[in-house]
């Protein structure tokens, strides 16, 4: 779908529908390229991006498609885990999704058989921001319209919410120190 809006882009890639949010892996994921994330309407793609200023031989901008997952819903925000990694055996991918249904999707695959998800519910709107605790990835953090902020554990499956006074909340970020 090219649109107008795309002509100042100094590379697309073509997409079967709209393409509601974008998010680079910001860990190491032991591999050369870059990966990236898109979602749409009812799907994540999940890509490799190689760039010139990285490898000489490339022209440009190299992207390859590395797996498509079915949603169901409305991507509005994804968020990677630092448990990614494309140099183990098998690989890992793992991030995690909010929708417009108002729920959090922990998605984690193999590239290949293994492609697995996890419905996270709490929130009664919508979730503005997610993200991983960078250190482990054991922990998920959200804001949302419903004027909270919760933590996921994965491993002690307990939740945390406390509450934001009269804020709206459009981001989210984990501290290390």
């Amino acid at each position: 779908m090219k649109q107008d809006a795309t002509r100042n882009a100094a590379y697309t890639v073509d997409c079967e529908d709209y393409v509601h949010v974008v998010e680079f892996n910001p860990f190491e994921s032991g591999d050369s390229g870059n990966l990236i994330a898109y979602g749409g309407n009812n799907y994540v793609v999940i890509g490799m991006c190689n760039f010139q200023e990285e490898e000489a031989d490339i022209e440009g901008i190299q992207y390859r498609t590395l797996r498509t997952f079915h949603h169901g819903v409305r991507v509005d925000v994804i968020a990677w885990s630092p448990e990614t990694r494309l140099d183990s055996l098998p690989p890992v991918i793992k991030f995690c999704t909010s929708a417009a249904d108002m729920k959090i999707r922990v998605f984690t695959s193999d590239l290949q058989d293994k492609n697995e998800y996890k419905v996270l519910e709490g929130h009664s709107d919508f979730i503005n921001g997610l993200v991983f605790d960078p250190r482990e990835g054991q922990s998920i953090a959200s804001v949302s319209d419903d004027h909270t902020c919760s933590s996921t554990e994965r491993k002690r499956k307990s939740v945390r919410r406390r509450s934001i006074k009269r804020a709206f909340t459009i981001y989210i970020a984990f501290t290390t120190f």
